[in-house]
């Protein structure tokens, strides 16, 4: 059973965590947006209060998860944000079932595995020595050196939260990233999307956001000068400000092409 936040009223927003993170990393953003919206957040399978159903995993099981929690809270379609590996999935659930997604904003998501190896074998560390595996050095990974050197209680609380994630989920969830490829499917991809990529993120690199951007009809591509890999957290302010921005002008275009 999805685990999952439900805050505020209005337009529904479907906020997807990244790999190793709970719906708590989106603290800052559903404070902000509450308050205009729907507001949830989940966790994958394997992560947080989600039980670790057996694997292996692929991005379908993951986009799956998605769609069966939209259709358990009657929500039709939402406007989608995803952070990392649940950039990918917000991607994949625009491929594969479009009436469901409204608009997407992808935040430091890769379109596919630069190196599908490295994460079998992350996922082969984890099973042999557990969380820790995937813990060393995890804060300068995630977030831009000012960050890391000061971390706020959130971002302290994201990263020791890593340590407790239950290493089968977290192990089939890389091996789920190991097996992504969505280049050829991105052409397919109807709504808005705005792919967000920080400069100073050290895990995933900014051809990613270029190649949405390039590959989804109509999309935009906006880099953030010193924003690393959680850049939500960093700056939540700038991304409340970009995601606004993004729905009113998605909101716009379908107006005028709903206009005779």
């Amino acid at each position: 059973m999805t685990a999952y936040t439900d805050e505020g009223s209005g337009d529904p927003v479907l906020l997807c965590a990244s790999l190793g993170t709970t719906a708590a990393m989106w603290a800052p953003q559903r404070t902000r947006l509450r308050t205009t919206h729907r507001v949830i957040a989940y966790d994958h399978r394997g992560h947080g209060e989600f039980p670790a159903p057996p694997g292996p995993y692929d991005l379908a099981d993951l986009v799956h998860d998605a769609v069966t929690l939209l259709d358990d809270l009657g929500i039709e379609s939402a406007d989608v944000v995803g952070i990392s590996l649940g950039g990918t999935v917000g991607l994949a659930l625009a491929a594969d079932h479009p009436g469901r997604v409204r608009s997407l904003v992808t935040v430091n998501a890769p379109a596919f595995a630069d190196d599908p190896a490295f994460w079998r074998r992350r996922a082969t560390a984890i099973r042999e020595q557990g969380m820790t595996a995937a813990t060393t050095g995890l804060l300068d990974r995630w977030y831009a050196p000012a960050v890391a050197q000061t971390p706020t209680a959130l971002v302290q609380d994201t990263v020791d939260g890593v340590g407790l994630l239950d290493p089968e989920g977290y192990a089939a969830c890389c091996e789920a990233i190991a097996g992504t490829d969505l280049r050829d499917r991105l052409a397919g991809v109807r709504c808005p999307v705005l792919a967000v990529h920080g400069l100073a993120d050290a895990v995933v690199p900014a051809h990613h956001a270029t190649t949405i951007a390039t590959g989804v009809p109509g999309a935009r591509r906006i880099a953030l000068p010193d924003a690393g890999h959680l850049l939500s957290q960093e700056i939540p302010d700038r991304l409340h400000t970009l995601l606004t921005e993004h729905w009113t002008a998605a909101t716009s275009a379908a107006d005028r092409k709903a206009t005779p």
